[in-house]
Parts: structure tokens; sequence; C-alpha cells
């Protein structure tokens, strides 16, 4: 969580922004032009409706006052109508660009190497992506629409009053500059601090949640609702408290800001009041100075808000930049190294240990397995079976020593090449969301019919998907929830055995399955692909026995090889 609170420079964020912006530059362009348009004609209301009441006061030639309320009205409509027009091009460019935000930081955290995704909450930083779009829509409603005409009709308003009464147009200008400043100042240095703690609450409590959620059936079995209720109370308390906290600091700040303008309506009032008990000025002098505050006050409310409102932005819009930083997997993408894999694998001399781990679990490490053969990788927890799976795919990095695959080192074999080459199914198989024959084809979309049936009554799998309500079609629910801890790890075995890759990992891959099952769908996989090498990590006897050979692992190495086992 401290990531979050690790400011990203505005200048840096405003960059980025601004980069989308000139994608599309044409919209952004035109967009802006007929925003400075309506702020020009916003700020002939007040010039506007002075004049009508100083020819309405003056008792002056009607055809004038009418004129002078034509003029009035087309100032508002010409402020209505180019403001409209100015919408309908900011909703196409930030609708394309809020999605160029999501796909950018989509692509780089499914391209995060596999030890990031360890530390990392699902619901957490699903809540920095979708805080990322709101962020850049954020920011860039704020300075396009409202920062930048604010400041024009100020600057113009202030001009015009000074112009008349030149001590209420310095008199304006000074609460304006002290509104800005104020805005800026605290809103840097008091209430940036407490938006990004209450940012990274925020993030926390998503992470939370979506991962009591996933586990809400494990939850719902030891009884265990009341006692997470009562830690997502302390965490909401935590979220509570540090929102309440940035919330009451633009509270604060919205006080200071009331306060000045109270000192803006004295003055310009006062003014206008005095020199016309004076004789010096007439009603629309007095009209355009109140009609001025009231035009001016909401310009300024309007910055001020719209100015945390991109302070908030640029903090969310930051969760972009955070996850353009990402370390990202190589993505070379795949060459044809050699028309014939045959699947022998190497491990020469490897050694490993996870990131911040304290013991290797890999300790200089020979093993070779032949092309075609399976060879069971058995031995206690920790001993290193399911890290040859892992490194074999890259996931990690051995620290010492290489692996090759018929005869390449690994390393130089760009990623895509190399998976293709070798298909894994894990003890606990993650499925999508979506029907069985998407999840089944999801190894290789081109598959025919006649394929992905094959794969599935390969993996056992046939019978049971045709008994289903909607057969093949029939949605899995989420990671597979509809569907029994067997019945998933049958359609992973499809997916993987679809792929036709010369090597094939099963790390306890069978093991919810019952012995006569998992005897068959063994036997089902050999005859499927019979020149296939399988590697298969596993405890259980059938597993083991199926195997040509049987590596026993400890500590990290090669304690003994086998071609029978007893038990």
């Amino acid at each position: 969580m401290d990531a979050y609170v690790r400011p990203i420079a505005y200048r840096r964020v405003l960059g980025f922004v601004a980069s989308l912006w000139m994608r599309r530059s044409g919209y952004f362009f035109l967009g802006l032009t007929l925003t400075l348009a309506a702020t020009g004609f916003d700020l002939l209301l007040p010039w506007a409706s002075a004049r009508l009441i100083e020819g309405v006061a003056e008792s002056a030639d009607q055809a004038l006052v009418w004129q002078s309320w034509v003029v009035l009205l087309v100032a508002f409509a010409g402020f209505a109508i180019s403001r409209n027009l100015a919408h309908r091009l900011w909703i196409p460019l930030a609708a394309r660009n809020m999605q160029t935000v999501l796909l950018q930081g989509f692509d780089h955290v499914l391209s995060a190497p596999a030890d990031w995704h360890a530390t990392q909450a699902t619901g957490e930083t699903v809540r920095r992506i979708r805080r990322a779009m709101d962020g850049y829509d954020a920011v860039t409603d704020a300075t396009t629409i409202h920062l930048g005409p604010a400041l024009v009709v100020l600057l113009g308003l202030i001009v015009m009053i000074g112009w008349r009464e030149p001590i209420a147009g310095v008199l304006a200008l000074l609460v304006a500059l002290a509104f800005i400043a104020s805005n800026l100042l605290v809103g840097m240095h008091w209430i940036r601090p407490a938006s990004l703690q209450a940012n990274a609450t925020d993030s926390h409590l998503s992470g939370i949640v979506a991962d009591v959620l996933a586990a809400s059936v494990t939850i719902k079995g030891f009884t265990a609702e009341r006692r997470e209720s009562n830690h997502m109370e302390e965490i909401a308390r935590l979220w509570g408290r540090s929102s309440a906290t940035a919330w009451r600091r633009f509270v604060d700040l919205g006080l200071v800001q009331n306060l000045l303008l109270l000192l803006l309506l004295t003055g310009l009032s006062g003014v206008a009041l005095y020199t016309w008990a004076r004789g010096e000025t007439g009603p629309g002098d007095v009209a355009f100075a109140v009609t001025s505050f009231l035009l001016m006050a909401g310009y300024l409310r309007g910055f001020g808000e719209n100015l945390r409102v991109a302070q908030k932005g640029l903090e969310d819009a930051a969760d972009a930049l955070l996850l353009t930083a990402l370390p990202r997997e190589e993505t070379r993408e795949p060459v044809l190294v050699d028309l014939s894999w045959r699947g022998e694998v190497v491990f020469d001399g490897v050694s490993f240990a996870y990131p911040q781990g304290r013991v290797s679990v890999l300790n200089r490490l020979d093993l070779q397995i032949k092309p075609g053969e399976t060879v069971a990788i058995a031995g206690a927890s920790g001993s290193g079976k399911s890290t040859i799976a892992r490194l074999l795919q890259r996931f990690y990095e051995p620290s010492a020593g290489r692996i090759l695959l018929d005869g390449h080192d690994i390393a130089q074999l760009p990623l895509a090449t190399l998976r293709q080459q070798v298909s894994v199914v894990t003890q606990e198989p993650t499925l999508l969301n979506r029907s069985i024959w998407e999840n089944i084809a999801y190894s290789r979309p081109t598959a025919s019919k006649a394929e992905v049936i094959a794969a599935a009554k390969a993996a056992c799998a046939h019978d049971f998907i045709l008994q289903l309500p909607h057969g093949y079609e029939t949605q899995v629910g989420a990671y597979g929830a509809r569907l029994s801890g067997g019945q998933r790890q049958r359609l992973a075995l499809a997916r993987a055995l679809l792929v036709d890759a010369p090597v094939l990992i099963m790390d306890e891959a069978t093991s919810a399955l019952d012995p006569q099952t998992e005897a068959e769908v063994l036997a089902s996989i050999a005859a499927l692909r019979p020149q296939q090498t399988r590697i298969v990590i596993a405890h259980r006897p059938a597993a083991i026995l199926a195997a040509d050979r049987v590596v026993w692992m400890n500590k990290g190495r090669v304690s003994e090889n086998s071609t029978s086992v007893l038990f």
C-alpha cells in the first residue's frame, strides 16, 4: 500500500494526459475553440445587462432598449449553443481516451511478471485501473471545460471592473489572486497528503473486498462470516477516517474561500453604491457591479471546486503512470527456431530461490528428460517439484545454471515461442467465466470442433459435459465455481491437450479425481499424444505408476531415479 502514498510530480501526470489529448488533436482543439467561444459570450452578459438597465433607467429610445435586450439574448444563446457543441466534441474524446487508459493499464498489468502478480490483490489492481480512467476524465473536464474558461472570464471581468472603477478593479484582482493562491498552496501542501492516503486506503479496501468475495465458499464452510465482517469493519473504519480527513480539509478550504467572496461582494457593491450616492455613476453601474460579482463569484467557486477535482483527478491518473512503470515480461514475437520440436528437457546445474526467499528451492539441479518420456517427479512438500514447472515456462529465471529445450537455452528463446512448446496444468486450474467450449478452445482458438471434442474425450470430460444443461455452451461461473474440482481439472487438461505442445507438465493435475477416473485420464492422455514428453508432478500412486521413470526430489536436488515404485 505504500506505493500509493509516494506522489508523482503533477507535471508528469499532466504530460501523460496531454499526450492523450494530442492523439486526437482535431477533436481537442475544436472543442477548446468552442469552449472559449462560450466563455466569450458568458463574459458579455454583465456588459449587456448593464447596457439594458441603463437604457431603461434613462428612459432612452425604446428601439435602443429593445436592441440591448436582443444583445443580451444573443449573448446567452451564443453561450448555450457553443457550450453544447463543445460538449458534443468532448464526449467522444473522453470516451476514446478513457478506453486508451483502460487498455494501456490492462496491457501493462497482464504483461507484468509472475512474482509481481503474486504480491498484488486483484481487486486493488482493478480499482487502480478504474481510478486511472476516471482521473483522466476529471483532469480533462476540469482543465479544458472549467479552469481555462474560468481564468479567461475572471481576467476579463477584472479588466472591465477596473475600466469602470480602478479601486474596485484592484480589489477584484487581489481577491482573485488570493482565492487562486489559497487553492494551489493549501491544496498542494495540506489537502494532497490527505488525498493520497485516502486513495491508498480506498485501493486497499477494494483489494480486501475482492479477496473475501473470491473466498466466499471457504468463509461459509468455516462459519467465518462474522469474523470477516469484523475484519471488514476495521478496514472500513480506516478508510472512513482517511477519507473524512481529506473531505474536512476541502470543507475548511471552502470556508476560507467564502470569506474571500464576502470581501469581494463588500468591496464591489460598496464602491458602486458609494459612487452612485455621490452622483458619479448610475443604476447601470450598480447593476454591472452586482452582476459582475455574481458571475465572478460563480467562476471563483467553480475554479476552486474544479481545481480540487483536477487535483483529485491527477492523483487518480497517476495510477496510470504507476502501471506503465511496472516491470514487463519479454514481449518478443514467437520465432520458428526448429521445425522438429521433440520435447527433450535438460536442467543443467540449476539453482533458484524465490524473490525475498532466504532459502534456495533448487540447488544445482541436474535432470534430463528424454523426448516422449513420461517422468514422475515426487518428493516431500517444498522439495522443488512445482518450481521445475514454473522455471520451465520462465515465470521465473534461475539464479544459476541453464535449462535446455531440445538443445536450446530457454533463456534465449522468445517467451511466446517457449510457452507454445510447454503446456502446464496446475492443481488449482483457473477457468474464465465463459462457456466450457471457450475455456477448452482458449489454448487454440482456431481449433476445429472435432479437435476440441477429441481433447475433451482424452481428458475424460466429454461425457459429463454432455450431461450439463447446455453442454459445451454451459457457463462455468467465476473461476469455474459451477463445476466440481474434478470437472475443472479435466477441462484444464483438455485445454492443455488441445495445444499439442511437445512438453506437457501436470502439476498435481489429477488430484481431485477418484483413483479409477485418474487412471483412465492418464491412460487416455498417453494414447492421444504418445510422442509427447510428460512431466507429472504428483504424490498419488496412480500418477506415479503411470510414469516411465520416477525422479525423487529432496532439498532441491535429485535424490533418486527409479523405473518402478513400491507402495
